[in-house]
């Protein structure tokens, strides 16, 4: 599995080329045999399933959302039968009707596979100490991270979610070296162990697989300082098998490196539906090119990015590259005629040492409250003017006046 996985990452452009046209085909023409529901929207799109030849006819497919997923439940959209089912995972932020997507033998396979890459670059081996803080559960969380630890006969501690006092602890007793974990949690590690007399930065821990949410490189360089460690960026989402499927950071730093032998990816203005111009933001479009269970094709996700290079890089990996996951397009805020993100607000007020902070929008009016010194508001207020164009409501609160969270962090608030 480490050779395939070495593999996968070192193949070749024309490698590539090859392996995700001929995907591309079988996965368009297995979808519309084997799915009622891509047979219908095929033929209510009028789509010629054999005119799609490679990677560019792509854009004669249409859509598929997320609702259609909604809709679908509980296995609407599956493409085998329920005997060869061997589990099932939700899709996280959702409400009302539950995002199911099942998983074959072959799929969690995959999904095993695409973590290992994640793993062979940033040097993760059997080792190594790996803490798994996402849950387990239907959110697919720490399974991935498990999978691929559990194969390369590493020491794993599967926490789970929860109780920081105990993560700090193992981390101690047990001399953690790689911590998985949403990119915000790794900073209320960092404070309760503060509050139990454990010094972080000497414990032996020296990486860290971040994601399952947006997060700024200005917190990255707090977390990295905060342990002294490597945090890498880890994307992934559930309807494409779940946590670090999609592709992964290497040490350049450049971006995302998406599995193209695995995934087509597209950024569409989200409005249109159409292409944008490499380096231009939009929403991103993942079809997935080897799932088995449920493959889904053109599914808007929701998050926003930008095509960095389709260039060999530095690292070697001449996979695709896309910036760092900037949010969701259902994040996005709109004041007074200006387009932000929360991560845009993140950076100013990372900049300045805030770690935790709240943004509040409703009614017209947006208020930024962190936990910080009430001196640097000013400054806080000037730099959100200059770089993104408003003057929210700063407010500066006492340490530990915000709600912390064990998972995903909630920065953005709507009010009525």
């Amino acid at each position: 599995m480490i050779e395939l996985a070495e593999k996968g990452i070192r193949l070749s452009k024309k490698e590539i080329d090859t392996i995700k046209t001929k995907r591309l085909r079988t996965v368009v023409k297995y979808a519309f045999w084997r799915s009622p529901f891509y047979r219908k929207r095929f033929k209510e799109a009028g789509v010629d399933i054999d005119s799609i030849k490679s990677a560019e006819d792509i854009v004669k497919l249409p859509l598929t959302l997320k609702q259609d997923l909604r809709d679908a439940y509980p296995l609407g959209m599956c493409c085998v039968s329920k005997e060869d089912i061997v589990r099932v995972q939700m899709s996280g932020g959702t409400t009302g009707q539950p995002v199911i997507i099942p998983y074959t033998r072959k799929d969690v396979e995959q999904w095993k596979e695409m973590m290992m890459r994640a793993f062979c670059i940033a040097g993760i081996t059997s080792n190594d100490v790996i803490q798994i803080t996402p849950a387990f559960g239907l959110w697919n969380g720490g399974f991935g991270f498990h999978f691929a630890a559990d194969a390369i006969n590493a020491f794993v501690i599967p926490t789970g979610a929860g109780n920081t006092r105990n993560q700090v602890r193992f981390m101690r007793d047990f001399g953690t070296t790689v911590l998985c974990a949403t990119a915000s949690y790794p900073l209320r590690i960092a404070e309760v162990a503060e509050e139990m007399g454990v010094d972080v930065r000497a414990l032996p821990l020296n990486k860290m697989l971040l994601g399952a949410e947006p997060w700024s490189e200005e917190m990255r360089k707090q977390i990295e300082e905060a342990f002294d460690a490597i945090a890498y960026d880890i994307p992934g989402l559930t309807e494409m098998g779940g946590v670090g499927t999609v592709g992964f950071e290497c040490p350049m730093r450049h971006g995302l490196h998406i599995w193209e032998d695995n995934y087509i990816v597209e950024v569409v203005d989200p409005e249109t539906g159409e292409t944008v111009d490499d380096g231009e933001e939009g929403e991103v479009i993942y079809t997935s090119l080897n799932r088995e269970a449920m493959p889904l094709i053109r599914y808007r996700s929701g998050e926003v990015s930008a095509v960095v290079s389709r260039e060999r890089c530095e690292c070697g990996i001449e996979h695709m590259t896309i910036k760092r996951i900037k949010g969701r397009t259902d994040d996005m805020v709109i004041y007074k005629g200006v387009k932000f993100y929360p991560s845009d607000i993140e950076a100013i007020l990372a900049s300045y040492g805030v770690r935790h902070y709240r943004i509040e929008v409703g009614n017209g009016k947006i208020a930024v409250k962190f936990e910080g010194d009430e001196g640097i508001a000013e400054k806080v207020d000037k730099d959100i003017k200059e770089f993104l164009g408003f003057r929210p409501k700063i407010e500066a609160l006492s340490h530990g006046s915000l709600e912390r969270f064990e998972g995903k962090t909630k920065r953005l608030v709507r009010v009525d």
